[in-house]
């Protein structure tokens, strides 16, 4: 398993607050908790646990996921467990140009 980090993240425009480690933003396990695709944090937490839940093991799979989330996640998607839904979906139709 890896993990990504900020400094693995295609974007660096990211906001960076700060949390508590025990915010459902950032910890425990994906569920019903709003999601921001600009807070840093929030999207790290995301990346690492769809990793870990679907056993990728490449950086470009994170880099992947994270520009889904940038760069095609419908406006209305707006809690963790339907950004992930959202994502495992459409990952397969997905394809970005590398830059």
């Amino acid at each position: 398993m890896i993990t990504f980090t900020k400094d693995d993240l295609f974007y660096s425009d990211y906001e960076w607050s700060t949390y508590i480690s025990s915010d459902p933003k950032i910890s425990g396990k994906i569920d019903e908790t709003r999601f921001n695709k600009n807070q840093g944090m929030e999207v790290l937490y995301l990346i690492n646990k769809l990793v870990d839940l679907w056993d990728f093991s490449k950086i470009e799979s994170c880099i992947k996921i994270e520009r889904c989330i940038r760069e095609k996640l419908p406006p209305k998607i707006s809690k963790q467990e339907e950004v992930a839904t959202w994502v495992q979906l459409n990952w397969k139709t997905i394809e970005f140009k590398k830059k």
